[in-house]
């Protein structure tokens, strides 16, 4: 297969040390006109500036660009070859993933897969895996905590300008969060939530607090931020027979920590040794392969001309009706907070 690789920044050079590895791939263009040729390697052809796109010779389109031209890209991919792998957020807001929906409803037999990695995370994995009948019971609620330190240059990022993102802290990088809740929870729907602009005064929320609710009535509750001064990923998982911490990540800088997973089992005085402290168990992780699982089960789905079976666009329009109305709620809230 020959791929098509939009971007070549900190997602685009992730996916394609994936992509060369890969049996099925055969060769890898990438389209980033402000990229050192020096830097892609021998087996990677970087595309001239004035070269045209060839979309003839392209099986199948990755899109790892900042997210004001996601959603052409995206548009554009699955019109000219109907395999089309693009990263997270599917667009700088509801009406870019729309245009993308409706064009992928438009083409038939397409695969179309989000870059929603955090699902095939093995503190997750085994986390899901303990749920239900036979494990801990039924979920009482979810906390997640995600959120990074923001950095000296977080100002100067295409993240923090409202035209190229769309949206903060919520979009970025709370949009996994949300995908997770989903995975545990099932569709959700917004009770609550405060956005703030706190410290980096981009125009856009460095902080963001959301309560949801799902189907079952379950609560949810996210806080994600660029103000934690630390890499944090955490997400509570209380069941009705003992809870699951999954903290730390996995990552390509290390940052987050180690990732682990507490496995905690209800007991009362009766049973533990300690008040209020049950026996625990922690598994550690040391090996990632989240992004060889994402990419290489695209490329098998795109390969037999199947759907994929995770990152589809109908998980992707959950987190993102979600967002939508996180921002509506704040929206209102502004606008009573300003009204006399």
């Amino acid at each position: 297969m020959n791929c098509l690789l939009f971007g070549y920044g900190y997602m685009g050079k992730i996916r394609y040390q994936v992509l060369r590895q890969h049996p099925l791939v055969r060769g890898i263009t990438i389209v980033d006109h402000g990229v050192d040729p020096s830097t892609v390697g021998l087996d990677g052809v970087l595309l001239p500036p004035a070269a045209p796109i060839p979309w003839d010779d392209t099986d199948v389109v990755f899109v790892c660009t900042p997210n004001n031209v996601t959603a052409d890209l995206c548009v554009e991919g699955l019109r000219r070859c109907r395999r089309v792998f693009c990263e997270k957020p599917p667009g700088r807001n509801w009406e870019d993933f729309c245009r993308i929906a409706e064009t992928a409803a438009a083409v038939p037999n397409h695969t179309l897969v989000f870059g929603f990695n955090h699902r095939l995370h093995p503190s997750v994995q085994a986390a899901k895996s303990l749920i239900g009948e036979g494990g801990l019971g039924e979920v009482l609620y979810l906390k997640g905590t995600y959120g990074k330190s923001g950095g000296i240059r977080y100002r100067e990022s295409w993240r923090a300008n409202p035209d190229i993102a769309g949206g903060g802290i919520l979009l970025d990088q709370g949009i996994h969060m949300l995908d997770l809740f989903h995975l545990f929870l099932g569709p959700l729907t917004v009770v609550d939530a405060v956005l703030a602009d706190s410290f980096w005064g981009t125009g856009l929320e460095d902080n963001a607090f959301v309560l949801l609710r799902s189907e079952q009535g379950v609560p949810a509750f996210l806080h994600s931020s660029a103000t934690f001064w630390k890499h944090t990923f955490r997400i509570e998982v209380g069941c009705r027979n003992g809870y699951l911490v999954a903290s730390g990540l996995l990552s390509q800088t290390g940052s987050y920590g180690r990732e682990q997973l507490v496995i905690g089992k209800r007991q009362f005085e009766d049973e533990a040794l300690a008040l209020g402290n049950p026996r625990e168990e922690i598994i550690h992780f040391d090996r990632d392969e989240s992004w060889d699982k994402e990419v290489n089960e695209f490329l098998l789905a795109a390969h037999e001309g199947r759907p994929a079976t995770h990152g589809t666009l109908e998980e992707a329009q959950r987190v993102m009706q979600v967002i939508r109305d996180v921002y509506a709620v704040a929206e209102r809230q502004a606008t009573k907070r300003t009204v006399p």
